[in-house]
């Protein structure tokens, strides 16, 4: 019985024991699990070169160096052609038209000549390049050569070319070329390999190797008017002559057209991506212009401003609705915020172009849009982006200073607009249509004041008119404060008219 006792006591014990050891084993690696941790790389073949002198043996000769020669007229002494422009200047080969002493002054024919690079994208002697590569100087017609790896040379014709995304393709009769794949330019990776070849400074065949370093830049990174782009960035080296050119992936595939650099940096270059090339190029080879959608409005970054006027958080916002174009025809209207199209998110306004933009002109897609509060979807069929109409007119004059108007409102208080929102405004009459120069035909207020330390210096100057406060037009100063009033204090959203010419924007200001 004893015995019997003892062995239970020390089971019990060795039993007590094991649970012990293994809580705190447990716990031990409860809290390795829980523990935060740097982030990491697999350092798996970080021991091995890129194969960047294979993309470079294998590759090299299906790029190509091409020559532009254009003749123009214009009167002795006139300067480039090109205006100077550092986007040419940079990427052809900076020989200039020299007058020739067997001419007549005054009047003359001169050589222009230019040049760039392209790759070949079928056996039959298909090259892509950029639009500016092979556009004649003043937008003339250009004689083409093109030039191969093995020194051989051909006439070249035109089959297509899209200004808006700066790519042409072109064709040499010959066959059996040594041609690249197109890659896919969505699935590269910030941070991948790439290797570029082109002909920089009339060097042919230069080859240069980088990462991506940024996909989504538009042409805004360049320091240009916003467009269709959506660059790949890339620190490989591109000078001028690689313009047109090809940014190779490690497989060897083309995913993107070389076509800009920033000039005040060093070694940021942008890339055409091979996707959006690819989405014209039946088009291109058709030798029909490219058919790229259009709705017809302007937008708006949905900022902190208009998030807080508006009370949604994600989107894009509908500043202004072209007449008779594809989203007036579907009743999309001036501070909508289009959330999604088709089921895709949007959070910019690029995002909206480049999906638009890539749809043809007649598709039908259906915008998800939040207008006052609720939510609701309107189908829209595109138009063509080549019928988009631009805006003319400048905007206002800078800052002219004021004299800090009040407006008394029905129960004796003043309203100080400058104050609240930081800026000023007065009655649109004769002498205030002379100073400001604006037309006949605005409606509204005139901004006469705006302080530089507040929000609306951002976004507004004097001389502009404000037509609307939110969706209500106004046309006097009774109307404009009114509405102002209304608000109590929350962002103000005006439509915002230039002088003259069609230039108008609606921005959300929040109060001082």
């Amino acid at each position: 019985m004893n015995r019997m006792i003892k062995q239970t006591l020390g089971l019990s014990l060795f039993a007590a024991g094991c649970l012990a050891v293994g809580m705190g084993l447990s716990y031990h690696w409860v809290a390795q699990a829980q523990e935060e941790k740097p982030v990491t790389v697999s350092a798996k073949g970080m021991d091995q070169l890129p194969p960047i002198a294979e993309v470079a043996e294998r590759l090299n000769p299906t790029v190509v160096s091409i020559k532009n020669t254009s003749f123009v007229k214009r009167r002795t002494g006139m300067q480039n052609p090109f205006g100077g422009d550092d986007f040419f200047d940079f990427f052809f080969d900076g020989r200039r038209p020299n007058p020739s002493p067997n001419q007549p002054r005054g009047q003359e024919e001169q050589k222009v000549m230019a040049g760039g690079s392209g790759v070949i994208i079928s056996a039959n002697g298909d090259i892509l390049t950029n639009h500016h590569v092979i556009e004649g100087a003043h937008g003339s017609d250009a004689e083409i050569e093109v030039k191969l790896s093995d020194g051989r040379t051909f006439p070249a014709k035109v089959l297509g070319k899209d200004k808006e995304l700066d790519i042409a393709l072109i064709r040499i009769e010959t066959n059996h070329l040594p041609f690249a794949a197109l890659g896919d330019s969505d699935k590269a990776k910030v941070g991948e390999w790439v290797v570029a070849i082109g002909n920089p400074l009339g060097l042919d065949h230069t080859v240069t190797q980088g990462i991506i370093s940024a996909k989504g830049r538009t042409a805004r990174a360049l320091g240009g008017p916003n467009g269709l782009e959506s660059f790949l960035q890339t620190d490989a080296a591109i000078n001028r002559g690689n313009s047109g050119g090809p940014l190779l992936n490690l497989r060897g595939e083309v995913i993107g057209i070389n076509t800009a650099i920033r000039a005040d940096g060093q070694n940021i270059g942008f890339a055409v991506p091979i996707d959006m090339v690819k989405r014209v190029l039946r088009d291109l080879r058709s030798g029909r212009p490219v058919s790229r959608g259009y709705l017809g409005i302007q937008t708006a970054e949905l900022d902190k401003d208009f998030q807080a006027a508006l009370n949604v958080k994600q989107g894009v916002v509908v500043n202004d609705v072209v007449r008779d174009q594809a989203a007036d025809k579907a009743k999309v209207a001036r501070l909508d915020v289009i959330t999604a199209i088709d089921g895709q998110k949007l959070n910019s306004p690029d995002e909206l172009v480049a999906v638009i933009a890539n749809r043809r002109a007649g598709d039908t897609v259906t915008l998800s849009i939040i207008r006052d509060g609720k939510a609701i979807q309107l189908p829209v069929v595109l138009g063509d982006r080549k019928d988009l109409q631009k805006a003319d007119g400048e905007g206002g004059d800078d800052d002219k200073g004021g004299s800090g108007s009040t407006e008394p409102s029905p129960d004796g208080k003043k309203l100080n607009l400058e104050k609240l929102y930081g800026f000023e405004v007065a009655a649109l009459d004769a002498p205030t249509r002379h100073q400001y120069g604006i037309a006949t035909d605005r409606k509204g207020v005139v901004i006469t004041f705006v302080a530089a330390r507040s929000a609306a210096a951002d976004k507004v100057l004097v001389g502009n008119v404000i037509s609307a406060v939110g969706t209500k037009n106004v046309e006097n100063l009774q109307e404009f404060y009114a509405e102002v009033r209304k608000l109590q204090g929350k962002p103000l959203l005006l439509l915002v008219r230039a002088p003259k010419g069609n230039q108008q924007v609606t921005v959300a200001i929040s109060p001082r």
